[in-house]
């Protein structure tokens, strides 16, 4: 799943208006005692650093670096704001000044290098090491995530809504809640795994509270700042709360939690901190076969600990995004359907050009993107009804009727 700041930054260098990068890093090159395999003799290094977008320019070249016996290259840099890894560049024994040539790459300063480096390449001579976050130097930063938090919310409205399932934790004897995000339909809504049918909110019984672990009928009854479902009658039951025993990573497909007994269903849906999950297997005392980030959530990393409700009232919907991101976001994941990286960047490319007053450009761009989203939305439709599924080789007869029926060979 492709980052906010991926979207942003390789759609400002199409504009072109790149975001600042970071600077070229200081690095203090040394050689000391150590166990290694470098070829005695004199090198030249360098030193960049790389954060999720790219590398920086090399640092300033050291001086001669005589290596004997079997000690090694110290190299002290301090990795910048952002940046992930340290890469030492080494030029061949007795090699000139800008001649270095292979690289070998750290997560932590100082960094020692004990052989020749394996991987052959030269330092850059452009940094790439964007800064998503930053003002470009015709565009600022806020503009930049504007045009993308506009492109999400009108393509996704352009293709009817993303196909999704969300929850919410049920309280005993309340019958409205409100929905996270926002949904332009709603078409199957369950409570505690049983399937709740649409009804008409003059046929809800208001008189008095009747609690019931099979629900009548559910609607959409508030729709102005919030949306809020209704259900008649009132669930019987609070959704069970536990929490994590464990950490768990941003894409674990389980974890332990402290009471599997507080859940009624053994697979459906939960929230754990923010994140909304499907789960399959409810056993032990974890739940797994975990789906992350659905229902317009992000699959982030959580600490022991962490609350963990049950969404004993649940629905399947098509969603749009409403959810604005900033600068200072770019790190989350951006939960878009594959496909939409290059539909999105030429939304966001023609919002450029029509700042820019070229609005016939600008037009063009958007109408493509549009067709793109609809072209997409298409090709990945629901199921319509039934089909052949599996390698079936005898003939198989649906819709069967004394007319006849479709023959699938």
């Amino acid at each position: 799943m492709p980052t906010v700041g991926t979207v942003i930054v390789s759609t400002r260098r199409k504009i072109p208006d790149p975001t600042p990068t970071l600077p070229a890093p200081a690095a203090a090159f040394s050689v000391v005692s150590g166990t290694g395999t470098l070829p005695a003799g004199n090198y030249l290094a360098v030193a960049t650093q790389l954060n999720a977008y790219g590398e920086t320019l090399p640092s300033t070249e050291s001086g001669v670096l005589a290596v004997s016996g079997t000690q090694v290259i110290q190299c002290v840099s301090t990795l910048l704001p952002g940046a992930v890894t340290l890469r030492v560049y080494l030029t061949l024994v007795g090699g000139v000044a800008g001649s270095e040539i292979a690289f070998q790459d750290f997560t932590a300063s100082p960094a020692l290098v004990t052989a020749f480096p394996a991987t052959a390449n030269q330092p850059p001579v452009q940094s790439t090491a964007s800064l998503p976050d930053a003002d470009g130097q015709t565009f600022s930063a806020s503009v930049a995530f504007g045009w993308m938090n506009d492109g999400l919310n009108q393509l996704s409205h352009a293709v009817g809504g993303l196909l999704d399932y969300c929850g919410v934790p049920t309280q005993a004897g309340n019958g409205l809640y409100v929905i996270p995000g926002q949904w332009l339909s709603i078409t199957d809504v369950w409570y505690g795994g049983y399937w709740i049918k649409g009804g008409k909110r003059a046929e809800y019984f208001r008189r008095n509270t009747v609690t019931s672990n099979v629900l009548q009928m559910a609607v959409v009854s508030i729709t102005s700042d919030k949306q809020v479902i209704e259900v008649t009658y009132q669930p019987d039951r609070n959704s069970g709360v536990t929490a994590t025993n464990a950490p768990m990573t941003a894409s674990a497909t389980s974890v332990p939690i402290l009471n599997p007994g507080a859940f009624l269903l053994p697979f459906g849906f939960a929230q754990i901190g923010t994140e909304i999950v499907a789960y399959s297997n409810l056993a032990g005392n974890a739940i797994s076969g975990l789906i992350r980030g659905i229902g317009n959530t992000v699959a982030q990393a959580w600490p022991l600990g962490t609350v963990v409700n049950e969404l004993s009232l649940f629905w399947n919907g098509r969603r749009i995004f409403n959810t604005p991101y900033s600068p200072g976001q770019s790190n989350l994941s951006l939960p878009i359907p594959y496909g939409w990286i290059p539909i999105l960047q030429n939304y966001m490319l023609g919002q450029a050009k029509k700042a820019e007053q070229d609005m016939q450009a600008g037009a063009a761009l958007e109408k493509q993107a549009f067709d793109a989203a609809k072209e997409w939305a298409f090709s990945n439709r629901e199921i319509p009804g039934m089909v052949q599924v599996g390698g079936n080789n005898n003939p198989l007869v649906f819709s069967q009727s004394p007319a006849g029926g479709i023959l699938i060979p």
